[in-house]
């Protein structure tokens, strides 16, 4: 098995055309906020969003049926990018999963500024209001939910790894929801490398604010790169292989946690929607994981 954040360890520990910004200005007190929370809609339809007592602006994802994992072969993805090959065997076999039930996810990564809202600290590397909040392990981020739903009376939590890739895709079916590659115009990752018939671009170094660049088809910002987002899920090498066809849930033990979108500091092969990464749900060690919350209306 393969752990790509291993790889990356040193860069996480040590490193020194906008869109409208939908976190810009969220940073009133907290009785503010509870006052001018919106209510959720009965039935919501696609693209429907509320905004929750902590600023927190959610989108409604339909259900639906998409095609789960890599498109591409191992060999044509070693191939069009630029880093170490052996990587992705666990995106196989590319099977069709359906999400029976729609979600409110939320439009951007958990922001500095809500994390310590609610959890009243702010471990951040990168220090900003509206930059993702990182250096959270799997456990921080489920103490998060539970803290929010405590206070809101509804039900948050991380969205499963196929909730992830169906919202990440928002219906398209290549490697990138920006089509057969990306840029650094379009996410914040390692300008370095390439992706296909790519173009090198500009190596930020940490991350950037939410919403920073242009959603895909869901309202969904940062799905691609700026810090990878903690899933539900146990991490299973082979669990493509006996994965039920509707709303799986992942094994049901396991070592580790998926992580899912590529981050700032990453090689583009690891931006995208189908790439898995996995580590211990107690790593803190990182300035490249962070997470987004789905609100389950089940």
């Amino acid at each position: 098995m393969k752990n790509i954040i291993c790889c990356f360890a040193l860069l996480f520990i040590v490193v020194g055309c906008e869109p409208d910004n939908p976190n810009a200005d969220t940073t009133p007190d907290s009785q503010e906020q509870n006052e001018h929370q919106e209510p959720i809609i009965d039935a919501p339809s696609s693209g429907d969003s509320f905004t929750n007592s902590i600023g927190m602006k959610l989108v409604y994802i339909p259900g639906g049926e998409f095609m789960m994992g890599s498109r591409d072969s191992v060999e044509e993805v070693t191939g069009k990018g630029s880093a170490h090959s052996g990587h992705f065997t666990d995106e196989y076999p590319q099977h069709r999963v359906k999400i029976t039930n729609g979600f409110y996810m939320g439009t951007t990564e958990v922001t500095q500024f809500q994390y310590e809202e609610i959890m009243n600290n702010n471990p951040s590397h990168f220090k900003g209001q509206n930059n993702p909040v990182e250096k959270v392990s799997w456990n921080d981020a489920v103490e998060f939910c539970r803290e929010l739903s405590k206070e809101e009376g509804r039900t948050y939590r991380l969205p499963t790894e196929a909730e992830w890739e169906y919202a990440c895709r928002a219906g398209t079916t290549t490697p990138f929801y920006t089509g057969e590659t990306i840029s650094t115009d379009q996410a914040n990752y390692n300008g370095n490398y390439i992706y296909g018939n790519g173009i090198k671009g500009v190596y930020r170094q940490r991350t950037t604010e939410v919403g920073s660049f242009q959603p895909n088809a869901f309202g969904l910002y940062d799905m691609h790169g700026n810090v990878m987002e903690w899933c539900q899920d146990w991490y299973g090498e082979n669990y493509y292989t006996v994965s039920p066809t509707s709303d799986p849930q992942g094994p049901s033990s396991g070592s580790y946690r998926v992580l899912r979108g590529g981050s700032w500091n990453g090689d583009t092969r690891y931006c995208r929607s189908a790439f898995r990464n996995w580590t211990e749900p107690g790593n803190r060690l990182y300035n490249a994981i962070g997470f987004r919350i789905l609100l389950d209306l089940n």
